[in-house]
């Protein structure tokens, strides 16, 4: 997964918007967007939300939540079929989709409530590579003995205590 700051940088390159511009787009002072661009501190939510309206993006690509590749339309050579499962209901397949991804386990949850606050909202798609546990980032993970799938963000995931990580989401798809 790639950092907030690599993620904002490769948005003003592709839109080619300087920093003085994203600054004039956004409200955000030059020393903010200056210490977002070297990776010191990420933004709050509203900033981030400017951010993603004034490059015509996402908050999750901006987080590095999801995947470049999603938007640059199907290639069918790397095609797999994933299950859909509400997060509510984990245990039974709701349906399954074609996907493009590497070959590995994935599923797909789907949100149901808005307790996933900030990036994950009722009714996102969430690709999970299962069992992937890595560094900070997006995590399905579940509490407890309940059966229910939660989205959070967790700076460490080997080291947290009453959650068991399912594994770390790669991709957020939302319908407009």
């Amino acid at each position: 997964m790639s950092t907030f700051a690599e993620n904002l940088r490769a948005a003003m390159e592709e839109k080619q918007i300087t920093q003085s511009e994203l600054c004039k787009r956004t409200g955000i002072s030059k020393s903010f967007v200056s210490q977002y661009l070297s990776g010191k501190f990420k933004p709050r939510e509203d900033k981030l939300t400017l951010l993603a309206q004034a490059l015509d993006t996402t908050k999750g690509r901006l987080m590095g939540y999801e995947s470049p590749r999603a938007s640059k339309g199907c290639e069918t050579d790397n095609l797999i079929k994933v299950n859909v499962y509400s997060a509510d209901e984990p245990d039974n397949p709701w349906s399954t989709v074609y996907i493009t991804a590497e070959p590995g386990e994935y599923v797909y949850y789907i949100c149901r409530d808005d307790k996933n606050r900030p990036f994950v909202m009722s009714g996102d798609y969430l690709l999970v590579s299962v069992g992937e546990i890595g560094k900070a980032g997006l995590y399905a993970v579940k509490k407890g003995e309940s059966s229910k799938v939660y989205f959070r963000e967790l700076e460490d995931p080997r080291q947290e205590t009453g959650l068991t990580v399912i594994g770390r989401v790669c991709e957020i798809r939302r319908k407009l």
